[in-house]
């Protein structure tokens, strides 16, 4: 048996709770402001900025982008063509770099 005493290693990775308290508090401020983002906008206006969003992120890579929306290369090559000739800006492919229908 040993006389040194035993540290918890869970515990000792944990925050202090007013640090918890703080991520808590803004976590739930930001999923306020993103709920009401969204708020008097129709499904369509939201899905097309979260396609165009993610477009975006994987710098113009549709497989990519199909890949995280969980949607076929398809269905995202139908909706960008759908939005280009809307007149929206749609990046080109794996540039990152928007263009719009001309």
């Amino acid at each position: 048996m040993s006389d040194q005493p035993t540290t918890n290693k869970q515990t000792d990775k944990t925050p202090p709770l007013p640090d918890l308290e703080r991520d808590v508090d803004m976590t739930a401020r930001v999923a306020e402001q993103l709920a009401s983002s969204h708020i008097g906008r129709t499904v369509a206006q939201v899905e097309r900025d979260l396609i165009l969003d993610t477009l975006k992120h994987c710098l113009g890579n549709r497989t990519h982008a199909a890949s995280i929306l969980g949607i076929s290369i398809r269905t995202l090559r139908n909706k960008l063509n759908e939005y280009m000739t809307e007149g929206y800006a749609v990046p080109s492919p794996a540039s990152g770099v928007a263009s719009s229908a001309a």
